[in-house]
C-alpha cells in the first residue's frame, strides 16, 4: 500500500468539521521527533469569515496561548493535504514562534504537497533543521497586531 493523507495513522483522523483533530495531529507528529507538546493547554481554533481568499490565521504567535482563526468556507475547499499543510503552518506559528524565513512548512503560500515531501517538511520542522523563529522586535511588532 502507498501511504499518503488519507492511510496514514495521524492524518486519517483530522476532520474538517472537527478543527481541534488537528492539534491532536500535530501533537502525535510532533511526539515522533520527541518533541512534547503535552504542557500546552490553551489552544482554540475559532470559525470566522477571515475575507477573500484567506483559510486560515495564527492569531497567538509571540503569546502564551494558541489561536487559530479559520474561515471554514475558504478551509472546506481545500484539498486534504491542503489542510493538514495550512494548520501545521498556523500552530507552527504559534506554538514555536516560527517566522516564514525558514521555508519548508512555514513557507507563506498555501500549497498541496505530495505526502513524502510533506512528511519531509514535517521532520526538517520538528528537529529544528528549517525553522526560524521571530526575532524579540518581530514579536512586538506581532503582539501590536493582534492584540488590537
Amino acid at each position: 500500500m502507498i501511504q499518503d493523507f488519507d492511510n496514514d495513522t495521524i492524518y486519517n483522523k483530522v476532520k474538517p468539521n472537527l478543527l481541534q483533530s488537528y492539534w491532536t495531529a500535530f501533537v502525535k507528529s510532533a511526539s515522533l521527533y520527541d518533541v512534547d507538546l503535552s504542557y500546552i493547554e490553551d489552544v482554540t481554533f475559532v470559525s470566522q469569515d477571515l475575507g477573500g481568499s484567506t483559510a486560515g490565521i495564527a492569531n497567538g504567535s509571540c503569546e502564551d496561548y494558541v489561536l487559530i482563526l479559520v474561515d471554514e468556507t475558504v478551509f472546506r475547499n481545500l484539498t486534504t493535504g491542503e489542510q493538514i499543510f495550512l494548520m501545521y503552518h498556523e500552530l507552527g506559528h504559534d506554538v514555536f514562534n516560527a517566522s516564514h524565513d525558514g521555508g519548508g512548512l512555514m513557507s507563506p503560500n498555501v500549497r498541496s504537497l505530495e505526502y513524502k515531501l510533506f512528511q519531509t517538511e514535517v521532520e526538517d520542522f520538528f528537529t529544528g533543521k528549517d525553522y526560524i523563529e521571530w526575532t524579540d522586535e518581530e514579536c512586538e511588532f506581532i503582539r501590536d497586531l493582534t492584540d488590537n
